[in-house]
């Protein structure tokens, strides 16, 4: 994959948070549903934000 194609996956399509707090408090309403997916954060390498993820971060 390019990197202009991990950019777009990893950052660009998804919603930023300015912090962590934001972002974990995000990801706590997310898997608050029944059948939701355990919600992970990470610092962004391309935008220094944080996103929301249900891969385990490290992988």
């Amino acid at each position: 994959m390019d990197e202009q194609s991990q950019k777009y996956r990893a950052c660009e399509r998804k919603k930023r948070y300015a912090t962590r707090v934001e972002a974990r408090k995000a990801a706590e309403r997310s898997s608050r549903r029944k059948d939701a997916p355990k919600i992970f954060v990470y610092e962004c390498p391309y935008c220094g934000g944080w996103h929301l993820t249900h891969r385990r971060p490290g992988r």
